[in-house]
C-alpha cells in the first residue's frame, strides 16, 4: 500500500521546533492517530521534499529518527512503510484495563477452537473452490445454498429426528441471527410477549426487549423449564440441555408445552443447545421432530466447529418460511457461500461427525476430571448439569453470594461467571458457572485448586 502524495501533510513547525523536528512530529502523530496505517508505504525522501518544498536532507533525517523510534521499517533501495505501534486510542483503551488477563478461563459459553479440524476443513474449501461454478460467486438464495439445505435435512432427521425438507431450513450466521429474525417475524405479526427459561443466556433478554416485546419468565427446575402458567405468543427453549442449569426438559413437561403450543398456538422456539455433546445419557429427539407445524428448531456449529465461521440454521415451520426467507434477505441478504457449501461438503464427507466424535471425547476427559478436582476441593459444593455440553453448574452453599464468590474468583485470575448474572427475577439460589470448554485436562487440577482457594473463605 503506497502512499502517493503527501499534500495533505501541513509543515507547521511550532515554536522552537526546526524543519526537521517539525517533520518528524507531523508523521509520528499522522500514524498514532491511524492516519497512516502499518504497511503504507511513504514516498521517498527526494519525492517527499519536493513535496513540501524543504531539503532532502530534513526528509531523510525525520525518517531515521522514525525508525530509531519503532514508526517506520526501512530496506535498502525501498521506501520507507509505516511500522505497526499501538494508536492513541488504542493505546488509552489498554491503558483504561486495568484487570490483568484471566489465568483460567471458565467462560461456559466458549468451545475449545484449537480442536478445529483445519486440514480436514482447507481440503473441503479446495475441492469448493475447485469444482464450484463461477455463479457461486454471485448473490445468493437468501435461505442458503441448496446443497448445505439438503446436507443438513439429511444430518439433523438421523442425528436429531427433526423432520424437514431443505425448503424449510434458513441458512444464518448462527444461533444469534437465528433468533433475531424469529423475533422479527413475531413482531411482524403482532406478538406482544415472548417467554424465556429463567435463568438464559442474557443476550436473548436483550434481543426480544430490543424489540418492544414483553419478556416473560419461566422457572427452570431440575425437570426443565415449568410450563405451568405459561402466558406468551411464543416461547424460547433449551430442551436438550439447559443454559446455565444443565437441566433436561422432561417428557411430562415435553408434552405439556406441545400441548400449550396447540392449545394457544403459541410458537415453541428450540435452541438445540449442546445436543450434540452428551456423555451419559441416550440422546434425546428434537422437539421439532415431534411436532414440526409448532416448533421452529435453531442449530450451530459455534460448538461443535468455531464460533468464528458464523455458520447456524433456523429449520421453520412451513407457515414461516416465507417470512423469515423476506426478512434473511432484508438483513444480509445470504450467509457466504463457499463456507455453506465447505460445510456441505463436510458433511457428505462423513467429516463432521468424525469430529465431532473427537471433540466429544476430548470435552467427556476434561469433565471427568472437573468433576473429580470439584469433589477434592469443594466437597461443600453440589455439581449440576454434567451429562452434556461445555459447562456444568455449582450450586454454593446456602448464604453464599455468587457475584462475591466470582469477584473473588476474578481477582484471583480466574474468568467465572455467576449464576445470577443469567437470571430475569431475582433468586435465592447461588452458584457459579464453570466452563470446561478451553480447559485443557492438563490444567483442570491446578485451576480448581485456585477456584477453591480463592473462594471457600466466603462458605
Amino acid at each position: 500500500m503506497e502512499l502517493d502524495e503527501a499534500r495533505w501533510l501541513a509543515l507547521e513547525p511550532e515554536p522552537g521546533e526546526t524543519l526537521r523536528v517539525a517533520l518528524a512530529r507531523t508523521l509520528r502523530d499522522a500514524i498514532r492517530d491511524g492516519a497512516l496505517r502499518e504497511g503504507v508505504r511513504l514516498p521517498s525522501s527526494r519525492a517527499l521534499a519536493e513535496g513540501l518544498g524543504v531539503s532532502r536532507g530534513v526528509v531523510s533525517d525525520a525518517y531515521g529518527q522514525l525508525e530509531a523510534q519503532g514508526f517506520l521499517v526501512t530496506r535498502a533501495r525501498s521506501a520507507p512503510q509505516v511500522a505497526s505501534v499501538p494508536r492513541r486510542e488504542e493505546a488509552r483503551r489498554q491503558a483504561d484495563v486495568a484487570a490483568p488477563a484471566p489465568r483460567y478461563d471458565l467462560t461456559p459459553t466458549t468451545p475449545d477452537v484449537t480442536l478445529f479440524p483445519r486440514g480436514r476443513w482447507a481440503a473441503a474449501a479446495q475441492h469448493v473452490v475447485r469444482r464450484s461454478s463461477f455463479a457461486k460467486l454471485d448473490y445468493g438464495d437468501p435461505l442458503g445454498e441448496p446443497a448445505l439445505r439438503t446436507a443438513l435435512a439429511d444430518h439433523l432427521g438421523r442425528t436429531r429426528g427433526v423432520v424437514a425438507e431443505p425448503e424449510q431450513i434458513v441458512v444464518v450466521q448462527g444461533t444469534a441471527q437465528g433468533v433475531d429474525l424469529v423475533l422479527r417475524v413475531l413482531r411482524r405479526r403482532g406478538a406482544h410477549r415472548v417467554a424465556v427459561e429463567d435463568p438464559s443466556h442474557t443476550t436473548q433478554h436483550e434481543r426480544i426487549r430490543a424489540y418492544g416485546l414483553e419478556l416473560v419468565a419461566q422457572p427452570v427446575d431440575e425437570r426443565g423449564m415449568v410450563v405451568a402458567g405459561l402466558e406468551a405468543d411464543a416461547v424460547l427453549v433449551t430442551p436438550a440441555h439447559q443454559f446455565p442449569t444443565g437441566s433436561v426438559l422432561s417428557g411430562e413437561r415435553r408434552r405439556e408445552l406441545l400441548a400449550w403450543s396447540h392449545e394457544t398456538g403459541g410458537l415453541i422456539v428450540e435452541d438445540d443447545y449442546d445436543a450434540e455433546f452428551r456423555y451419559d445419557r441416550a440422546p434425546v429427539r428434537a422437539l421439532q421432530g415431534v411436532a414440526p407445524r409448532q416448533v421452529v428448531q435453531l442449530g450451530t456449529v459455534s460448538k461443535t466447529l468455531a464460533p468464528a465461521l458464523r455458520l447456524g440454521w433456523v429449520v421453520a415451520t412451513p407457515d414461516l418460511v416465507d417470512e423469515l426467507r423476506q426478512a434473511k434477505r432484508l438483513v444480509d441478504d445470504f450467509s457466504p457461500a463457499l463456507d455453506q457449501l465447505t460445510l456441505a461438503e463436510l458433511l457428505a464427507r462423513g467429516d463432521y461427525d468424525r469430529h465431532v466424535r473427537r471433540a466429544r471425547s476430548a470435552y467427556r476427559a476434561r469433565r471427568d476430571r472437573l468433576l473429580d478436582e470439584l469433589a477434592r476441593h469443594l466437597p461443600e459444593t453440589r455439581v449440576d448439569g454434567v451429562a452434556a455440553g461445555l459447562h456444568v453448574l455449582l450450586r454454593l452453599p446456602d448464604g453464599t453470594s455468587d457475584v462475591e464468590t466470582a469477584d473473588a474468583a476474578l481477582r484471583a485470575r480466574i474468568a467465572v461467571p455467576p449464576l445470577s448474572a443469567f437470571r430475569v427475577r431475582p433468586s435465592g439460589e447461588a452458584g457459579l458457572v464453570l466452563g470446561y470448554g478451553r480447559l485443557h485436562e492438563a490444567s483442570v487440577g491446578a485451576a480448581v485448586r485456585a477456584l477453591g482457594r480463592a473462594i471457600r473463605p466466603l462458605f
